[in-house]
């Protein structure tokens, strides 16, 4: 079984990739019997979501670059997905919102993981993508979420193992009950769509 741990900004000098790898180390101490995939979208290089149709009317008919194709690719063999994001201007950051907007069946029946970050813990960028995956993409957000008070971008938040500094530990355990809850959601979710 898979699950996808998608790195959700592209800015420079972004905390992100450090949230994602908290949440990785995390997930594989936990969870050694389910490979974790991280995916970093600043490595993609998407092109700005420009198609004639949305993708869920294209039937078939997509002509895709190999950027989209790698994207789609991933998020169609994983079980499961823990978006990790932080908060811009009271939202979700728009590269993250363009990656989703390519997807089509990719999260259909599949549980979905947020993990945000920033100064409020990132809570309304986490509310806004709850919304997002449970659209028509057909995402099944999970009830579990984790909203980490801090912006690694600006001020240590890891030791170099990626190990809580003392001031967020409090964050850890609403960590590894998500991930628990991921994993349990995905192998029941996995058994039901007969996959």
């Amino acid at each position: 079984m898979n699950i996808t741990i998608i790195s959700g900004s592209i800015r420079q000098n972004r905390g992100t990739p450090q949230v994602a790898e908290w949440v990785r180390q995390t997930a594989e101490r936990l969870a050694s019997d389910v490979t974790f995939t991280l995916l970093d979208l600043k490595e993609l290089h998407l092109p700005f979501f420009d198609e004639p149709l949305p993708p869920q009317d294209a039937k078939g008919s997509r002509e895709v670059g190999p950027e989209v194709r790698e994207w789609l690719a991933a998020m169609g063999s994983a079980d499961g997905f823990i978006f990790v994001t932080p908060e811009y201007n009271h939202g979700l950051p728009a590269a993250l919102k363009n990656a989703i907007d390519f997807l089509d069946f990719q999260l259909t029946r599949k549980p979905a993981a947020i993990v945000s970050h920033g100064g409020v813990g990132g809570a309304r960028a986490n509310e806004q993508l709850r919304l997002v995956l449970n659209s028509t993409l057909g995402g099944v957000p999970i009830p579990e979420s984790v909203t980490l008070k801090a912006s690694p971008a600006t001020k240590p938040v890891f030791d170099d193992a990626y190990e809580l500094l003392d001031e967020y530990t409090q964050a850890q355990r609403p960590l590894e009950t998500l991930i628990n809850s991921i994993v349990w959601y995905a192998r029941a979710l996995k058994a039901a769509r007969g996959a």
